[in-house]
């Protein structure tokens, strides 16, 4: 097998990591493959403004999948932003053409997931969400372009912290991405580890985790390098 062949099989994964839709193990596989692939890692970095617009969604948008009615059209906005960034990456190459529809590809899974199992979004009953927070913005511990915010939400089992990191430029197209995770510190001293991803220059990231730990059992969270542990932004709590 040629590595062009090996490489074929990545050429519509973006879509799906940046969604967070990955298994995994996937999710581990692709990362490693990012790490050699400068294409892919542009693939990445051009994809990852598609979870913002899907964010202009209202929550009324989302429920409104549990009905038997029509799906509401697509906001204006959302739509022109949507088209334009179509028209644009068609006029770039095939490929990106063939991720655009990975992209729709996931985006209805996503759709579908939710109608079919609420639970994994944290809206079937018993748990029942106690108190969304605001997004907050994070300190930054040591130099880094990254800047990042975070909100908990409470659940009857835990806690899941969402995040949203945008990254400047540090360095040009064929830069390696950095090994990032997002760190729970207890009240009582112990750290948890509970999403890693990577960083690449110019993109955005949505990464997500959840704890067993409820919110005023948490001292902070933190955005850690994996290469070498240190904390380069950080919310107390």
């Amino acid at each position: 097998m040629t590595v062009h062949e090996r490489d074929d099989r990545y050429l519509t994964w973006d879509a799906a990591y940046v969604l967070g839709s990955l298994s995994s193990d996937e999710r581990l596989e692709y990362e490693d493959h990012l790490a050699g692939c400068a294409q892919c890692r542009d693939a990445v970095a051009e994809m990852s403004g598609m979870p913002g617009l899907l964010g202009l969604l209202d929550l009324d948008d989302v429920t409104a999948l549990d009905d038997e009615q029509p799906y509401p059209p697509l906001r204006p906005e959302v739509l022109d932003n949507v088209l334009a960034k179509v028209r644009w990456r068609r006029r770039r190459s095939r490929w990106v053409t063939s991720a655009v529809v990975g992209l729709a590809a996931a985006v209805l899974a996503v759709g579908i997931l939710l109608v079919a199992r609420p639970a994994i979004m944290g809206f079937e009953d018993g748990a029942t969400t106690q108190n969304t927070a605001q997004m907050a913005d994070m300190t930054k511990m040591a130099p880094t372009p990254i800047n990042a915010s975070i909100a908990l939400t409470d659940f009857g089992w835990g806690t899941r912290i969402d995040m949203s990191c945008s990254y400047g430029q540090w360095g040009d197209n064929n830069t390696p991405p950095k090994d990032l995770g997002m760190v729970v510190v207890g009240r009582d001293g112990t750290r948890s580890q509970i999403a890693t991803w990577l960083g690449i220059p110019g993109a955005t990231a949505l990464p997500s985790g959840t704890t067993p730990m409820q919110r005023d059992d948490i001292s902070a969270v933190q955005m850690v390098s994996m290469t070498d542990g240190k904390v380069l932004l950080e919310k107390q709590l």
